[in-house]
């Protein structure tokens, strides 16, 4: 069986998938998501959703200025209530759709981030740059204690500035290793001034702080920072919220530099306090770079 449409063809396939996402059939699906179909309709959802938001950005402007309108005078109260009302549908009806085409895109990207190796591309690409970061924090240590480097030393240091790794999932072109873990420490910094700033906030002179405590901040800060595409490619991926690994992992960036220790339970994880002069610089943007 065959869809009724060409690979190179998204506008029939736009009016597919959508109808396909009301009658829900199951046979459908499994067509829309076998290997010669799925990177088209996980192209198709994502502009669908792509589209939800520019629209969801053009009617919050809109509210803006129909509010402005009756403040002034231009429009009368029960116009603009009237308007509200009608807006306040469309924004539920569209809200339910939204919810539709993300259900179904979770299921659509895993299948295509499957086909193209994705998932094990990223894991080998983690997997270096973890390595990579540990070479790259070796030769930080040694250069700041002021010691003569071994041979061995410069040898693995060559070795780092000789790799590179291919094109990654993201994006990113064919990349240097030590380019890479440049990076993703400049990224790391970047969360970690955000962190840092939050736990001084929100611990005040109390040396631990609860991780809850910390939670509602942090989706406020990082959350904007975080394309849409990120958050549903990594959600897509059956791993949760991505704003919340972000918090995981910038945890343990500041636990490495020494600045924070994680301490209770999992379901009742602390962060305390070890240097809060650091944190002040890391917040600040003061901190010297490593």
């Amino acid at each position: 069986m065959t869809l009724p449409y060409g690979s190179d063809d998204d506008h029939a396939a736009d009016r597919f998938v959508n109808n396909a996402l009301r009658s829900r059939d199951d046979e459908t699906w499994r067509l829309l998501a076998s290997d010669a179909y799925v990177e088209q309709t996980d192209r198709v959802l994502r502009a669908m959703l792509d589209r939800i938001a520019a629209t969801r950005v053009h009617r919050t402007a809109e509210r803006a200025t129909a509010r402005a309108r009756a403040l002034d005078g231009e429009i009368s109260q029960a116009e603009y209530q009237r308007d509200a009302a009608e807006d306040a549908n469309r924004a539920t009806k569209t809200a339910h759709f939204e919810t539709l085409v993300r259900e179904h895109h979770r299921l659509i990207a895993a299948a295509a981030r499957r086909l193209r190796g994705d998932d094990v591309r990223d894991e080998l690409t983690d997997l270096v740059l973890a390595l990579g970061s540990a070479v790259d924090a070796h030769r930080a240590a040694v250069l700041a204690g002021g010691a003569e480097p071994t041979a061995a030393d410069r040898a693995l240091w060559a070795r780092l500035a000789a790799l590179d790794v291919p094109g990654t999932s993201d994006g990113e072109g064919r990349t240097s290793v030590e380019e890479l873990v440049q990076r993703h420490s400049t990224r790391q910094d970047d969360f970690g001034r955000v962190l840092a700033g939050i736990i001084l906030d929100v611990a005040g002179d109390e040396p631990s702080v609860p991780r809850a405590a910390l939670l509602t901040a942090w989706k406020r800060e990082v959350a904007p920072m975080l394309a849409v595409e990120q958050k549903t490619e990594f959600a897509a991926k059956g791993k949760g919220s991505l704003v919340t690994e972000k918090l995981r992992k910038t945890m343990g960036h500041l636990e490495r530099k020494g600045l924070v220790k994680r301490s209770g339970t999992p379901d009742e994880q602390r962060l305390d306090v070890l240097d809060r002069r650091g944190l002040e610089e890391l917040a600040d943007g003061t901190a010297d770079p490593e």
